[in-house]
């Protein structure tokens, strides 16, 4: 991993310790799996979001995060 991931991991751990009110391990883990998973994680947002009657769309046209 390269350091701009690592630093972008770190950040989101720290929001999740901050906002959930975790353990620090808990909140690293919980980044982790956020991070390894972004691609299923947008596809269920997006299904979760959008409207039932609308038209699919390219999965590659959403990501959470930019690299």
């Amino acid at each position: 991993m390269n350091n701009q991931t690592l630093s972008r991991l770190m950040r989101m751990s720290w929001q999740i310790q901050r906002r959930r009110h975790t353990t620090r391990s808990n909140a690293l883990f919980s980044a982790w799996v956020i991070l390894k998973n972004d691609d299923v994680a947008v596809n269920y947002l997006r299904a979760k979001h959008s409207a039932r009657n609308s038209k699919p769309v390219a999965s590659t046209n959403f990501s959470l995060f930019h690299f």
